[in-house]
């Protein structure tokens, strides 16, 4: 089957798919969906073809098409305009015309590959263009644009809202990934169905056990994990910055490591630290995939204080590594994720992240436990070949049908 993939991805990830390529020769891609290179290398190990297709800003005007091949595998990137709102040289801005550019020119990369099905993630540009293809197509919703506008208010997010409104009705086949996202889209399309976010499992349960019991002999060291991909009153970090501002008192050794856009040395979410007063937090911004892990792997807590989240990839790739992963009782689709009351709290309150924190590094027993139950929760339910097969199933469901 060739399978043409719409959806954000970047070279720190896709560079592994080409080898033949030196990674500086490629463009940078669009940050923020690692999960899309999961899902990559699950269909090529089963000899699919696929054409991943993303956008990039344009840099000095150049607008022309780039193309990377290896074997099975083809990255597409077409560049857009860098400005949303002002114009880009004789171009509007990007949601004025609702991302009318880079629809026409993804859509005509479609047709040029003529794919058995194509494959969108989210419910903007690479949803329309998928559907303005022509070809049979799947769109894979990963947020609600009406809660995304109710967090960050700007015309932005209400271009963005009424893209997704236009774009989804549309559609004739939908995906999204919890059972929080899914009254949402079968309110649009009667051929809706959930299938949640892939994560790759690198260790086998004894490997796991063994980086727990390492872990457990420096807990009163402990290094915490946070990921986010922007910082904001959705995101909710002040909440984290206030929780181990306090956590620290009893744990003078521990670190607080920040990554993603808007945790950058000198980005919003030190100048929120530096206003609080907050120490021994470490700010690394965005990182490979590869490098995320590393840092995943030699952590004893991952919190995650976000209000509301469709899904939370980040904490499928947590529990991977058998780190307990602290997140919102209330916040969306994460209770489903995390499925496990001892790790679920109101986040809205830094005292009672706090103490969940302190009670997790307090009792080996239960640090233990919930560490094992993270990793048996994503093994059984978010293995990224489990998924990626339920994908396929689905493909073919669709072209069957498909009219």
């Amino acid at each position: 089957m060739h399978i043409a993939i719409l959806a954000p991805s970047d070279k720190s990830y896709i560079s592994s798919f080409l080898p033949n390529t030196e990674i500086k020769e490629l463009p940078n891609g669009y940050e923020g969906a690692i999960f899309i290179g999961t899902i990559i290398e699950e269909l090529l190990k089963k000899n699919h073809k696929v054409t991943a297709i993303t956008t990039t800003v344009a840099i000095n005007g150049d607008y022309r098409i780039k193309k990377f091949n290896h074997n099975n595998f083809t990255w597409v990137v077409v560049p857009s305009r860098p400005h949303t709102i002002r114009m880009n040289g004789k171009k509007l801005g990007q949601i004025v015309d609702f991302f009318r550019y880079e629809i026409k020119e993804m859509s005509s990369v479609i047709k040029n590959i003529k794919p058995d099905i194509v494959h969108a993630h989210w419910s903007y540009e690479f949803a329309g263009a998928a559907i303005k293809s022509g070809y049979p197509n799947l769109i894979t919703v990963h947020d609600n644009a009406y809660k995304v506008l109710r967090f960050i208010k700007t015309i932005y997010r209400l271009g963005r809202l009424l893209m997704s409104e236009v774009i989804l009705r549309k559609a004739k086949f939908l995906s999204t990934v919890s059972p929080y996202m899914l009254p949402y889209i079968t309110n649009k399309c009667i051929n809706s169905r959930m299938i949640p976010n892939p994560v790759p499992i690198k260790y086998t349960k004894e490997e796991i056990a063994a980086l727990i019991e390492h872990r457990i002999k420096t807990l009163d060291s402990p290094k915490i994990i946070m990921i986010n991909n922007g910082w904001n009153s959705r995101k909710n970090g002040k909440v984290a910055l206030l929780a181990f501002k306090n956590f620290i008192e009893k744990y003078p050794k521990a670190e607080l490591h920040l990554f993603g856009q808007g945790s950058e040395k000198n980005g919003i979410a030190a100048q929120e630290a530096n206003s609080l007063s907050v120490m021994r937090v470490h700010f690394h911004g965005v990182v490979t995939n590869n490098q995320l892990f590393l840092a995943l792997e030699k952590s004893h807590l991952f919190i995650h204080p976000a209000l509301e989240e469709s899904f939370g990839v980040v904490l499928i790739e947590a529990m991977s590594l058998g780190i307990p992963t602290i997140g919102g009782c209330k916040s969306g689709a994460v209770p489903w994720v995390i499925d496990n009351e001892n790790l679920l709290v109101d986040v809205s309150i830094p005292s009672i992240l706090k103490y969940k924190m302190e009670e997790l590094l307090s009792k080996n027993k239960l640090y233990k436990e919930t560490s094992l139950d993270c990793y048996q929760n994503v093994i059984t339910r978010f293995s990224s070949l489990s998924v990626t097969n339920n994908y396929l199933n689905y493909y073919t469901e669709i072209i069957q049908n498909y009219k």
